[in-house]
């Protein structure tokens, strides 16, 4: 079976391309740039490079040429750009097992999120939407601080900055408005309460409404430390995370994979942050723990039953040293020996692999270059 991982250079594309790759399949890779990280895994097969304006038919063109069966999409631009070519390449044999655009929209959009959520009775943070900067003035009073300055709408990276009283809430918001040039009423940012807890979230594979395998994280460090993407997290098991985030996406008539996103109030109740609809920057966590995403998708497509579970090894910890941990560390002292100890716990997983060591040197590579980019910046200034 030929089968196409989309945005190579993502590690949570490499993961999957591992674990097919461990099934005796060599995935092609997508990239918009040549020698990406997923080109440097000995389980890849050949990198398709792509202009950032293709067009449908030029894909569909590109597509067949490598017999190409099975679309895996990966990241936010990804799923934007070829979900709405779905049923045209459907009709021409190239499957992508994802909900349709309309359904999509809804989990991009944090507004109709909350709405929905609101609706079918999942906890959300307390939630005001400005319609003007004028309106700010009136909601200095009844919002806490610190706040959360967040956009409406998933852009392939998160708009959110924090104002931590009444003073920068304007001159934040203003920042935010000029740096994403969101001037409409409908676009401008969302006011939201902060909460304080830990992250987790809820993971899962549907059929066409069925819920198939599931699974759940924690985040232990994220980067950046303010909030980001996790760069450690641990599988996790909670009840009301497993219940809200499967009733969301139950109501959605959801198809594909997702992830359901929560932060942990002073009660320990868990508040939704996001639908995520896509694979999640921690996939090799869900891998390591047992359960194989990648391979649902496979059985979708052949016309298999996936049976619905939640078993999987936790509590499991796994993290990303070259993705974000050690900048983490630099921003977050404190946390250097915890992620020394990890570093060296055999029980502690990562994506380093000697079986697999190219990308890894290819992200010291990297990462070395753009030290010494930046160092060379502050003398020639």
């Amino acid at each position: 079976m030929n089968i196409l991982v989309t945005d190579s250079t993502y590690k949570h594309s490499l993961g999957i391309v591992r674990e097919l790759g461990k099934m005796n399949i060599n995935p092609y890779i997508l990239s918009y740039k040549e020698k990406s990280l997923c080109s440097y895994s000995k389980y890849s097969n050949t990198e398709i490079l792509i202009d950032e304006d293709v067009t449908k038919k030029k894909f569909l063109d590109i597509l067949q040429n490598f017999n190409i069966e099975l679309i895996i999409l990966v990241g936010t631009d990804s799923f934007m750009k070829i979900v709405p070519w779905k049923q045209y390449l459907k009709v021409n044999g190239i499957n992508i097992i994802t909900v349709d655009n309309d359904v999509l929209n809804i989990a991009f959009s944090k507004k109709a999120t909350y709405e929905l959520a609101e609706k079918i009775g999942v906890p959300i943070a307390k939630t005001f939407y400005p319609k003007s900067i004028d309106e700010l003035d009136n909601f200095k009073n009844i919002i806490t601080f610190p706040c959360v300055i967040k956009g409406l709408i998933e852009v392939g990276g998160n708009i959110v900055d924090y104002a931590y009283n009444k003073e920068e809430l304007k001159e934040k918001y203003i920042a935010t408005c000029n740096k994403y040039n969101l001037k409409k009423s409908d676009e401008l940012p969302m006011l939201q309460e902060y909460i304080t807890g830990d992250g987790c979230a809820f993971f899962a594979v549907y059929n066409k409404g069925e819920c198939g395998l599931t699974f759940q994280h924690k985040r232990v460090r994220e980067y950046p430390v303010s909030g980001g993407a996790s760069v450690c997290a641990k599988s996790y098991n909670n009840e009301l995370v497993q219940k809200y985030g499967k009733m969301l996406l139950d109501s959605l008539n959801w198809h594909g994979v997702a992830m359901v996103e929560f932060k942990l109030n002073d009660k320990d109740t868990p508040i939704l942050m996001e639908i995520n609809p896509k694979f999640w920057g921690s996939t090799d966590l869900a891998l390591e723990a047992g359960v194989n995403f990648p391979k649902a998708l496979i059985d979708i497509h052949q016309g298999k039953e996936i049976e619905y579970q939640e078993k999987y090894q936790h509590p499991l910890k796994y993290h990303w040293l070259l993705d974000g941990e050690i900048k983490h560390a630099i921003s977050n002292l404190k946390a250097l020996p915890s992620i020394l100890l990890d570093t060296v716990n055999p029980r502690v997983k990562s994506n380093i692999w000697i079986s697999d060591p190219l990308p890894t040197l290819s992200r010291i590579q990297e990462s070395l270059y753009s030290a010494i980019k930046r160092i060379k910046g502050k003398f020639s200034v």
